[in-house]
């Protein structure tokens, strides 16, 4: 099962080509050219980067909760549909994000890669660290949503 986990500073050249860390590029295993989806998180200014396994799975859940004979459903299914990119990546391990997906993010020369389990994602370096949790907000958060230290997992 692939986790990404951590993170990692990455650059991007002229032509907007960004190479992907070592540890996630093993993650994704032996394919020598693995397909990956590329969508603008919708919480926060940052790309989220699926294998595309992975994102399949995400859209049969996303199926399951949203009726495409609804208007609203439909419309918010349309947006999403027409915001994804899919990339083969690379045997270097280089990705070619389109500009536009880039910009919307504010990632010029400079980025970001952190793990989150099952997907990627990139950050313009100082949104990530706007983004962040406090260690106390870290703390509070655990407790609350988990039950406890982390201790006890």
């Amino acid at each position: 099962m692939i986790s990404f986990v951590s993170k990692y500073s990455a650059t991007v050249d002229g032509k907007g080509r960004i190479v992907l860390p070592a540890p996630f590029k093993r993650e994704l295993g032996d394919s020598p050219e693995p397909v990956l989806v590329v969508e603008k998180d919708a919480y926060d200014a940052c790309l989220n980067i699926y294998p595309y396994a992975t994102w399949q799975s995400k859209v049969e859940e996303m199926r399951k909760k949203l009726n495409v004979n609804n208007p609203v459903h439909s419309k918010l299914l349309s947006r999403y549909f027409e915001e994804i990119v899919t990339l083969t990546m690379a045997e270097n391990g280089r990705l070619n994000i389109p500009d536009k997906l880039l910009e919307q993010v504010g990632i010029v020369k400079e980025a970001l890669f952190t793990g989150q389990g099952t997907l990627m994602k990139l950050w313009e370096p100082s949104r990530h660290k706007d983004s962040s949790l406090s260690d106390e907000e870290y703390t509070r958060l655990f407790r609350e949503l988990l039950g406890g230290p982390m201790d006890n997992f």
